[in-house]
């Protein structure tokens, strides 16, 4: 395992790549209540926010499957109820979206900053595309990205290295001048799977472990630290000029 620092970096990117969900987006309110709707209305007790933030970040088709798994259900038995568990929970979901849970702190201002200075930013998520352009498009997000990947966009998702490669490629930059930022598992392996530095964001999921035994390049507090970073990059580029 390599070490981490909490230095960030002392070179600029070609372009950002964020992860959404305990990064941007703190959405383990709205995820809580349409598993919660979803197990009641199989039967079942609903779970706590505490239990939910384990289950984030392999996509919604994992989080229903962890929940059933909680429930007790065993193979086959998952089998029969998936179908019926995944239309409540759509249901109750795209219901959520409409009024989705609020940003982390410095979102906002961080993507400004980005687009401002020209760095091209990408979003990848393992969330599907129809909820996640349902969510940027509420929260007047989407126009500051150059690319945006969902789990459903290409043939495989984060951990894999594909979506950080083509949105590199959208982008029209070079993967190893890119940073990852996120704060789970999935965002770190895809990153070292493509070549690229990530920056580990300690406030977010991962399942409920520190994101430093990830082993990310960097560990970051808060979004305010990540653009202080950047202005103070900025600078100095300037001063050079």
């Amino acid at each position: 395992m390599t070490s981490v620092s909490n230095d960030l970096p002392t070179r600029l990117p070609s372009a950002i790549l964020f992860d959404l969900d305990g990064t941007l987006l703190d959405s383990a309110s709205d995820l809580t209540y349409a598993i919660g709707e979803m197990l009641e209305a199989l039967g079942y007790p609903k779970v706590g926010i505490e239990k939910i933030v384990t289950w984030v970040g392999n996509g919604l088709q994992k989080l229903i499957e962890r929940a059933l798994v909680d429930a007790k259900l065993n193979l086959s038995e998952m089998s029969d109820i998936y179908p019926k568990a995944k239309q409540v929970f759509d249901r109750a979901y795209n219901e959520a979206c409409e009024t989705p849970s609020g940003l982390y702190p410095g979102v906002r201002e961080l993507l400004s900053y980005c687009n401002e200075q020209a760095l091209p930013i990408a979003l990848i998520t393992n969330k599907p595309e129809h909820y996640t352009h349902m969510l940027l498009n509420g929260l007047d997000l989407a126009s500051h990205f150059g690319a945006i990947i969902g789990g459903d966009t290409l043939a495989e998702k984060k951990p894999s290295a594909l979506p950080l490669l083509h949105a590199a490629k959208t982008l029209n930059v070079d993967i190893t001048d890119c940073w990852m930022v996120g704060d789970s598992a999935s965002d770190v392996e895809a990153a070292k799977a493509a070549g690229c530095p990530v920056v580990g964001l300690t406030y977010g999921y991962n399942h409920g472990r520190p994101i430093s035994v990830e082993a990310p390049n960097w560990l970051c507090d808060s979004l305010k630290e990540l653009q202080d970073r950047l202005v103070n990059l900025y600078s100095q580029s300037s001063a050079l000029v």
